[in-house]
């Protein structure tokens, strides 16, 4: 992938736009970019407007040029920003693919960022993040790694971790000598200040994974509660099928509800009675036997969401059914038909936690209902700022801890095997940003002591 010849790829993505973008990289960029531009090239770091000349056709548009090692890739790089037509970028492509540049592969602009030193691997995977974003929260994630945020977090303790082992490793050096550079105390002091900072970040970091999940809610309640009615409202889209007689929901059924933060997975249930006749099976009442069906395919539903919303409607006085599980949210539906408070209405004997009132026909209380699922699916607007990890962060953290805890262990058992602890915990974390390698420990070593005097 990584051959020093020039690339080239559309960095738009698929489907028309207002503008498309075209791209090349490498040694000879400014040469086929110069073959295809109509006129004066701008200075690097620099942009103009005009025309490409492509197949013969003069299409408007700008110019972007920069010049190694300024440029995204680290290379010099062009960029083109024509018309949003598609088959004007393929064109494009075409006229520099004819003019000696290779087709990119998958994520080879960012590789060669990374190559190059432009971004470390934290960076790279927050490009990757940015684009397959789903939410914003996973947005926000994403910027933040991308700006560095993580590799900025692990700077310290890989310094501290680093300083140590060169410590250690100058003091075998120095082993003759009657010379003391670490005393066991004094390394056992900065593995631990080590190990807390990683799991002080591991405790104020999410997951990506978790982040990405998407949030099923159950809607649940008795027949005619005005749960299909709410799914419609928060959907925006006629999703299910609405009736005043009860029971028109037989199966489950779902649509996707976008949030200020993120899409959840909406799920509306059969409504849930308790008779005699449910708890009994049905017997060999066909009828029953699916309404029993139906009752056990809900429940099971709300045993597996990851939250549950109890509707009630606003009229009824009846306890509130129930459930395997206690509801996060209590809805009080259709409230257009009732002038009363929503205590008064619900009746002396509905106990759960005060309920959200809303109309889904009126639109009354839903952006309150939109909010109070926000919270409850994405949590506090703290969570903005954590720290996301991905699987591969983690595993890398878990591993230079488990060097550490293994190197404390060791500490009064000599120093090269606190070295050798020591060194696979640099190893770990130096895996994350693809940043450390001997090379670095060396210059610590002869940047911190006059060897040789």
């Amino acid at each position: 992938m990584i051959s020093g010849d020039t690339i080239a790829a559309i960095s738009s993505a698929v489907g028309t736009a207002a503008r498309m973008v075209v791209r090349v990289s490498g040694p000879e960029a400014w040469e086929y970019a110069r073959r295809l531009w109509v006129g004066e090239m701008p200075a690097a770091g620099g942009a103009t407007r005009g025309g490409l000349s492509i197949r013969g056709m003069r299409v408007p548009g700008w110019v972007y040029c920069f010049r190694s090692p300024r440029s995204y890739t680290g290379e010099d790089l062009v960029e083109f920003h024509i018309p949003g037509n598609p088959l004007l970028a393929k064109m494009l492509l075409e006229n520099l693919l004819d003019s000696g540049a290779r087709s990119a592969g998958p994520g080879e602009f960012t590789a060669r960022a990374y190559f190059n030193g432009r971004l470390d691997l934290t960076q790279a995977e927050g490009v990757a993040a940015t684009i397959s974003a789903g939410s914003e929260l996973e947005l926000s994630a994403a910027r933040r790694l991308m700006a560095g945020e993580l590799a900025r977090r692990l700077a310290p303790v890989t310094d501290l971790v680093a300083q140590t082992l060169a410590l250690l490793e100058v003091g075998i050096d120095f082993s003759d000598e009657d010379v003391s550079f670490l005393s066991p105390a004094q390394a056992t002091e900065r593995i631990a200040q080590a190990d807390g900072t990683l799991t002080q970040l591991l405790a104020e970091s999410v997951r990506f994974e978790r982040l990405a999940h998407e949030p099923r809610v159950v809607l649940v309640g008795r027949p005619n509660a005005g749960k299909s009615t709410l799914l419609n409202a928060l959907a925006g889209h006629e999703r299910a099928v609405v009736s005043p007689v009860a029971g028109t929901t037989r199966d489950v059924l779902w649509a996707h509800v976008p949030l200020a933060r993120g899409l959840i997975r909406l799920i509306d249930v059969a409504g849930l009675e308790e008779t005699p006749e449910d708890s009994s099976g049905g017997g060999d009442d066909p009828h029953r036997q699916i309404e029993q069906r139906m009752r056990e395919h809900a429940l099971r539903c709300v045993e597996e969401a990851d939250h549950v919303v109890l509707m009630v409607e606003a009229r009824d006085e009846r306890p509130p059914i129930s459930l395997p599980r206690a509801p996060a949210l209590t809805v009080a539906s259709k409230i257009e038909l009732h002038t009363n408070s929503v205590e008064s209405i619900c009746g002396a004997g509905f106990q759960p936690a005060r309920p959200i009132a809303i109309s889904a026909h009126t639109g009354s209380g839903i952006p309150a209902l939109r909010e109070a699922l926000d919270r409850l699916c994405f949590g506090d607007t703290s969570a903005r700022s954590a720290m996301a990890l991905n699987a591969r962060h983690v595993r890398a953290i878990d591993e230079a801890r488990e060097s550490l805890s293994r190197a404390a262990q060791q500490a009064g058992a000599g120093p090269e095997l606190l070295a050798l602890e020591l060194r696979e915990a640099l190893d770990a974390l130096g895996s994350i940003s693809g940043r450390i390698s001997p090379d670095d420990l060396l210059g610590r070593i002869f940047s911190t002591f006059c060897i040789g005097k």
